[in-house]
């Protein structure tokens, strides 16, 4: 009998992955006293033999991006994401599949399989990448403006970064306020005049609605004034929605709100 992370290692792909399979793949699996997953050793021999196809492309790039991530070797990290822009055709394409990869690197963090030490090296070497790629980008002098902030105490800009990414792609000019920004700068800046959009990050780690409802609400005020856009990202606990602004789950709807194509506030 195996738990979810020893039939992950025995399957080479990340627990997530498994859950996957055990939820659309033939994988049987049972419930232990404590409500957690278990497999037979036999069962998950048996899909990676009658389902190779299957097995190995179902989740395949978050593993060795994680792996490349945590070596911390500079060339291998802007290598890879030379060549995920080139593959995928766009960086906002590009920041789904990372997102992906940073949240198998969280689950595997929790699960014991990297160090506190690796996932800071592994994060720091994925922040410096994309601060050189990003450098190479031109910036649109005349493009419109959009502010990239964390929201209240969160420590986390890796999801600015691929926000930051996207939007010189697309012809924005971004204007990094990073973490720590007191909410009445960002309200400051908004009535100043010359942001079209804000955009706010919050990880996770910001599980407390009310405090994020509160930035929502206040910076929402200062846009709608203005007639500024105002895009809420990340997986913190935002409001699903927002009196002002709009909710979005992942850079690819951050890219279809940019262009036009999502549904307007």
């Amino acid at each position: 009998m195996l738990t979810t992370t020893e039939a992950a290692r025995m399957a080479a792909v990340a627990p997530s992955t498994i859950k996957h399979w055990a939820d659309q793949v033939p994988l049987p699996s049972f419930r232990t006293a404590g409500g957690h997953r278990g497999f037979e050793r036999l069962a998950i021999e048996r899909l990676l033999h009658e389902q190779p196809t299957s097995v190995s492309s179902a989740d395949p790039r978050p593993p060795a991006w994680v792996s490349c991530l945590v070596a911390g070797r500079r060339p291998d990290i802007d290598g890879r994401l030379l060549e995920a822009r080139d593959r995928l055709g766009s960086w906002w394409r590009v920041a789904d599949e990372l997102g992906a990869a940073l949240t198998d690197m969280g689950k595997q963090w929790e699960c014991g399989h990297l160090t506190v030490a690796e996932e800071h090296v592994a994060s720091d070497a994925l922040a410096r990448a994309l601060a050189r790629v990003g450098d190479a980008l031109p910036i649109r002098l005349d493009g419109p403006r959009c502010l990239l902030a964390c929201a209240g105490e969160d420590e986390h800009t890796l999801g600015l970064s691929l926000a930051e990414l996207c939007l010189r792609e697309l012809g924005w000019t971004p204007t990094w306020l990073g973490r720590r920004t007191p909410v009445a700068e960002m309200v400051r800046l908004v009535r100043g005049g010359q942001v079209a959009m804000v955009a706010l990050s919050a990880s996770a780690l910001l599980a407390e609605g009310q405090s994020l409802r509160s930035i929502a609400d206040e910076v929402g005020m200062a846009c709608k004034e203005r007639g500024v856009e105002l895009l809420l990202g990340g997986a913190g606990a935002w409001p699903e929605q927002p009196p002002f602004g709009v909710r979005v789950t992942s850079f690819t709807s951050f890219r279809d709100y940019l262009t036009g194509d999502g549904a307007q506030r």
